[in-house]
């Protein structure tokens, strides 16, 4: 059995998957949403009772057998760099980097997680070797690890957001953008083979386009995420006020997510053919049709259940939710 627990601002997502022969079948996922708790502003462990006692009702009603776990890092708080090394063997790389680290991570090296990862290697000596590097702060790690140890959890890992999703979404050889629709930002990766190449996070999720819905139409922000979830971008509803409502913030957001692009593809002389969208703000009514419009790219909701093997009752049943358990699958497909 493997577990992936997403904790995210607004929801928290369980899945355990079995293996499979060569892949995954869904023995158990759930989801609850819940408020009233902001885990960087934390700073006495009895505040994460209310949480921890709602991630254990979760395992209860998703029937989830096993209490191991892996747990990911919202990407706000991960720092993400991809190196590129001369010709050089694992030992030599782990050696350069250690004397080499400062150059790379922005937070106080004391104070820092740093794990990484070789992408690459290639044949060409010229070209030499890429390595993911992912750095965070060690304070917002023991907080997720107190919170999971409260639920009475055993974290085997912890990642970062982007690499869960890159796993489930980017496992074609040509690299395509991931976008990830969070209520508090909205973090776009560009992975390739199940790996993550390149993250950016940006400011502006589901929650800056209901706080443009409350200013622009002067309505309670509880009506606002109604009509936000409800009808979304569509044009033929409200008269056009919510498309007009949430088009600066979403105008702010897709011009970054073109500039990440833009600035992946100069870097590595590759080409993104497909985006594709998940996390809460994705189902949005409207939304996709809106960025088909915008991007040259093809863009498609993320089918986080794709892979993994279950029945078509069920498949049927979670269809409308698939793409908010990128991250879980991600996580518990991690080896």
């Amino acid at each position: 059995m493997s577990v992936g627990l997403d904790i995210g601002s607004k929801t928290i997502k369980v899945v355990e998957l079995t293996k499979e022969g060569e892949g995954f079948a869904l023995k158990g996922s759930g989801i609850v949403a819940y408020s009233g708790v902001s885990l960087e502003a934390v700073k006495e462990e009895k505040e994460l009772v209310p949480v921890a006692d709602l991630i254990r009702k979760l395992f209860n009603e998703a029937k989830i057998s096993s209490r191991s776990v892996n747990i990911s890092l919202p990407e706000r708080f991960v720092f993400v760099k991809t190196v590129n090394f001369p010709s050089l063997s694992d030992h030599e790389i782990e050696a350069a980097l250690k004397w080499q680290l400062d150059q790379y991570i922005p937070i106080p090296l004391e104070e820092a997680v740093v794990q990484n990862k070789i992408l690459e290697r290639s044949n060409n000596i010229s070209e030499g070797v890429k390595v993911l590097l992912v750095a965070a702060r060690s304070s917002y790690i023991e907080k997720y690890l107190a919170l999971a140890e409260m639920a009475g959890l055993k974290v085997l890992a912890v990642e970062n957001e982007l690499i869960s999703v890159s796993r489930v979404f980017g496992r074609v050889s040509e690299p395509v953008a991931i976008v990830n629709f969070g209520s508090l930002s909205v973090d776009v990766g560009i992975a390739k083979n199940g790996n993550l190449y390149f993250s950016r996070s940006i400011q502006g999720g589901g929650e800056s386009l209901t706080r443009a819905i409350v200013q622009n139409l002067r309505i309670e922000a509880m009506q606002a995420e109604e009509y936000k979830k409800s009808y979304g971008l569509l044009e033929d509803k409200l008269d056009r006020k919510l498309l007009q409502a949430m088009e600066f913030p979403l105008r702010f957001v897709l011009d970054e997510i073109k500039k990440a692009i833009q600035y992946f593809e100069s870097e590595e002389r590759s080409q993104v053919k497909q985006i594709i969208i998940c996390g809460g703000t994705a189902g949005m009514p409207g939304l996709l049709s809106y960025l088909v419009k915008e991007f040259s790219q093809e863009v498609i909701l993320g089918d986080s259940f794709a892979n993994i093997s279950l029945s078509e009752e069920l498949r049927k049943q979670i269809s409308d939710y698939s793409h908010l358990y990128g991250v879980a699958v991600g996580l518990a497909e991690r080896e």
